[in-house]
């Protein structure tokens, strides 16, 4: 990932992780930085920005004292003209009040954003009543 696209995943992964928050406050990007030191590819790959782009797991996000707030993978869909890019399987340290995300679904916030037929593409991914 060259720089734009790492600054691009990452600002789109802290509005991901957002929607995750289940009480105070919501993060910043300045609030959080990322460790993809122990990330691993996982499978697609497409071009974008200044980079190439593929799903990844072992994705850690750290607070301003370097304390894990949640690890998890990461999932992109490329539509015409836009890279939406989410967290898959997300994990709390249990330091922040956040919901886990355990299953390869589609966010639901993410899903509306969709077309019919990108919706039909990611059919057996769609989100389901409970993350």
């Amino acid at each position: 990932m060259g720089p734009n696209l790492r600054m691009f995943v990452e600002n789109k992964l802290v509005d991901d992780l957002n929607e995750y928050v289940l009480s105070g406050q919501k993060f910043q990007r300045g609030d959080v930085k990322f460790d993809w030191s122990e990330s691993c590819i996982e499978g697609r790959r497409t071009s974008y920005l200044d980079g190439k782009l593929e799903n990844f797991s072992g994705i850690q996000v750290l607070d301003r004292s370097s304390e894990t707030i949640v690890d998890g993978w990461m999932e992109f869909i490329e539509t015409e003209g836009t890279l939406h890019v989410f967290w898959w399987f997300l994990s709390s340290s249990g330091k922040y009040d956040l919901r886990n995300k355990r299953t390869n679904q589609v966010p639901a916030h993410v899903w509306k954003l969709l077309s019919t037929e990108e919706q039909t593409a990611w059919e057996r991914h769609a989100p389901q009543s409970e993350c």
